[in-house]
């Protein structure tokens, strides 16, 4: 079968996935939030944060593929196995915030803790904003707008939960 074919029987895989933002947030946010800003360098804390980040998308991109591959048997393709990378792409943009939240810490000389903390704030205002837009833009009521961003309000307090917990 043609990969165009196969791009119309499963045309889900090719389409944007702006979840994945979410995700991506989370993953990066959670390593540093749960890194002990004690023992742990910059370069570790970012190395450790992308490595996370990027096993983390391939997780998403394997798990979207043999999903989608369960649902309808047939070989393997490179072209599939590229869709779902690309389906789930959007959890490396997700990262970007805290990511640069933590680089530009680091290249300000500040301290680790400082920048733990800029990555925790970072990740939850990005959060929150993505849900404050996403209601917006689907002209959502009041009261859904206000539960969405809730959601994102607790999404962040999470972070520092998982921050205060370990440390």
């Amino acid at each position: 079968m043609s990969e165009r074919s196969d791009t119309a029987r499963d045309g889900h895989a090719a389409r944007f996935n702006p979840g994945g933002i979410v995700y991506g947030v989370l993953a990066v946010a959670t390593v540093i939030a749960a890194e002990s800003t004690r023992r742990e360098t910059f370069p570790k804390l970012l190395w450790a944060s992308l490595l996370t980040l990027v096993l983390y998308w391939l997780a998403h991109a394997y798990a979207h593929h043999w999903g989608s591959h369960l649902q309808r048997p047939g070989d393997w393709s490179l072209a599939e196995i590229g869709r779902s990378a690309a389906h789930e792409a959007s959890i490396l943009l997700g990262a970007v915030g805290p990511v640069a939240a933590l680089l530009l810490v680091w290249a300000l000389g500040a301290s680790r803790e400082a920048a733990v903390t800029a990555v925790l704030w970072t990740a939850g205002s990005e959060i929150v904003g993505l849900e404050l837009v996403a209601g917006l833009v689907r002209h959502a009521r009041v009261r859904d707008l206000a539960v969405q961003v809730l959601m994102g309000l607790s999404m962040g307090l999470g972070l520092l939960a998982v921050r205060v917990l370990l440390h």
